[in-house]
């Protein structure tokens, strides 16, 4: 009996050790990422039969289980990529509205309204060079606003092409890990025992993955995880699908070259675009092309419509050399452009003429009246002419407006992206904590908790310590009757 006293205590400190080791463990990791708490799983020993009874003959160790909850994990990882697209959003929305900062003195708003009264003020002085050379100085300080503007935009363009490349390699990185992790996890369980550490770092690359790219992932019963990406699978066992962003080849080539060609992104040896996107990437994509070429599109077409409008009140209008009469009709004000690089926000400049002399900006509709006011008057009536903009989104919604209004409006319409986006990232990062929460309170160590289980176990340790101390003693009550 004594005998086996000593195995029963023996499996009871070797088991009780392991629990205080995984404790010591759960409490050191208690701050570090991605760690799930372990909890040693202890059971009873086959039990010896006699013919009065069983007997039993210990403990073991059964596993050492990783507390998580894959439910719980696929919640946060849906709102993970959400929270990502959300954040992301918000991010490159903001930096566009940075790119205009209206209200401002220095904006497009003020621009055109310089621009106008200069010509109001050339029509109360038609004679004056002064008044002409304000009226250039305006025209070339409005047509390098919209010089800038799209300067910047293609800037960000660049910026966000390198963004998504860079979210893209990154994708393809976390993948191939996911699937090397699926091979190491494979060979180190054929034991039948899980490997917790290599699960918690397959872990944490399926949650970066998540936030990225918004892919799903699936536990199989061999252990391995397939990791889809919108409708395809990028992970499937040790093989990982490398996923590409590229331009799309607009076909028929366009006469003008394009600023904001499309972009697409095609997993492995597919044809067609990747869908739906999520994460962060799903927002890149969406500002790439949609709200760039859309806020290009409108800058485009005011400064198209501007030169246009502008220039046939111009070249209506005479330009005078001393007292010569009649006067000479007068070219455009702006630059007019070519079938293959016409007038846009990234090309408006004012015609050569007019920028090397001011002297040839006309104010007089009349070939015999250098007095005449009437082109000037023209020119400053724009300001107020009513659809003097027309333009025409992908969906077929027309915007139309004056000058100012039209502006206005686009600044409106991003005010209200930006404001939903803001909104939506708080939503999201609510959401998303809260599912960490959730989470949490299943994987998450609690050190506190930590410390009772400490104290529990370390009693059941001390306590099998005494039981070998009372079958020393037992066994040497035996030896002493021998």
């Amino acid at each position: 009996m004594s005998t086996g006293l000593f195995s029963i205590a023996r499996t009871a400190l070797t088991a009780h050790q392991a629990s205080l080791q995984t404790i010591s463990q759960n409490i050191a990791n208690a701050e570090t990422p991605g760690y799930s708490r372990q909890e040693v799983v202890l059971s009873a020993n086959t039990p010896v039969r006699f013919s009065y009874g069983s007997v039993g003959t210990g403990v073991h160790i059964a596993t050492v289980q990783r507390k998580r909850d894959l439910l719980l994990d696929d919640q946060f990882r849906d709102a993970s990529g959400a929270a990502g697209q959300a954040s992301m959003r918000n991010t490159l929305m903001q930096q566009m509205e940075g790119v205009f900062g209206e209200p401002t003195d220095q904006g497009m708003a003020n621009a055109l309204d310089q621009f106008f009264s200069s010509w109001s003020d050339l029509s109360a002085a038609p004679n004056s060079l002064p008044a002409r050379a304000v009226v250039q100085q305006r025209g070339r300080q409005l047509g390098q606003l919209f010089n800038d503007y799209d300067t910047q935009l293609t800037q960000l363009r660049s910026t966000n092409l390198s963004r998504l490349q860079s979210n893209v390699d990154e994708v393809n990185a976390l993948a191939t890990q996911v699937a090397e992790l699926n091979t190491r996890i494979i060979t180190s369980e054929s034991n039948g025992n899980q490997n917790n550490d290599l699960r918690d770092i397959r872990d944490a690359k399926l949650d970066d993955l998540a936030r990225i790219a918004g892919t799903r992932a699936i536990l199989q019963p061999t252990g391995t995880v397939t990791v889809f990406l919108g409708n395809s699978v990028l992970v499937e066992g040790n093989s990982a699908s490398p996923l590409r962003a590229e331009l799309v080849t607009i076909v028929p080539t366009p006469t003008v070259p394009v600023t904001d060609v499309p972009v697409r992104l095609r997993l492995g040896d597919a044809q067609d675009a990747l869908k739906p996107l999520g994460g962060e990437i799903d927002a890149v994509v969406r500002v790439l092309n949609s709200d760039l070429p859309q806020m290009r599109g409108r800058l485009d077409a005011m400064a198209s419509q501007l030169v246009s409008r502008v220039n046939t009140a111009h070249t209506a209008g005479f330009v005078f050399s001393g007292n010569t009469l009649p006067g000479t009709a007068a070219g455009n004000f702006f630059d007019a452009g070519t079938v293959s690089n016409p007038v846009r926000a990234s090309t408006i400049r004012l015609d050569a003429a007019v920028l090397a002399d001011p002297g040839k900006i006309a104010a007089s509709g009349n070939a015999n009246g250098p007095s005449d006011n009437a082109a000037a008057q023209a020119i400053s009536a724009l300001r107020i002419a009513s659809n003097t903009v027309t333009w025409t989104d992908p969906n077929g919604a027309t915007e139309t407006g004056t000058y100012a209004s039209f502006f206005r409006g686009a600044m409106t319409r991003l005010g209200i992206e930006v404001l939903a986006a803001s909104d939506q990232n708080g939503v999201a990062s609510s959401l998303v904590d809260q599912a960490e929460l959730r989470r949490q309170s299943v994987s998450g160590v609690n050190t506190d908790e930590e410390l009772v289980n400490m104290m529990r176990v370390q009693q059941s340790y001390q306590a099998a310590a005494k039981m070998i101390k009372a079958a020393e003693e037992m066994l040497d009550v035996l030896l002493s009757l021998a």
